[in-house]
């Protein structure tokens, strides 16, 4: 099957902006996501937690403000203040189940989310290095994911219960200091 390529966007905090940015997500997951994340993700940014070039890669069920796939990484505005910056791609999510496999868009989106933290692009340059990435998959389709599933690069596969995810942002915390 030919690659699909899906549109993808970004939400948080760049040092090129002096404030939040978003390009190419939908209304309704920035709200909705932009909760979830600073109630869970933004702490343990906050709190040295998560180390600054630690990618969260997820897989956001249709339960969960998805179905999105996508990497989520400490951020920072150009004033210093700290939210993490999401880059995602709304997927069917009957695909969402075989997502992470795609580690070759999870590797270059994370590179190129990098680059935008470390000042190397602004949001215009962040959207059009983005959408020269496709993700493509096998055309392999199953039951979608519910829930979410967070990993690193280095790590494996952890689901979490959106709507009780401390013990297991806990627990992912902990490796992400070993990572780290």
């Amino acid at each position: 099957m030919p690659a699909e390529h899906l549109a993808t966007g970004f939400y948080g905090k760049i040092p090129a902006t002096g404030d939040f940015v978003s390009r190419g997500l939908p209304g309704d997951f920035v709200r909705s996501w932009d909760r979830w994340v600073a109630t869970h993700l933004a702490p343990l940014q906050l709190s040295g937690a998560w180390p600054e070039h630690v990618g969260l890669r997820f897989i956001l069920g249709a339960d969960a403000s998805g179905p999105m796939v996508g990497v989520a990484l400490p951020g920072r505005d150009k004033a210093g203040r700290r939210f993490p910056l999401t880059v995602a791609t709304p997927l069917p999510a009957s695909v969402t189940a075989m997502a992470a496999a795609s580690s070759s868009w999870f590797d270059a989106v994370e590179a190129v989310a990098e680059a935008a933290l470390r000042g190397e692009l602004g949001p215009d340059a962040l959207g059009e290095a983005l959408s020269a990435i496709p993700f493509e998959h096998s055309g392999v389709e199953g039951e979608g994911v519910h829930g979410m599933t967070f990993w690193t690069a280095s790590s494996d596969l952890l689901t979490i219960d959106p709507s009780a995810p401390q013990a297991a942002l806990a627990a992912l915390a902990a490796g992400l200091v070993e990572a780290g």
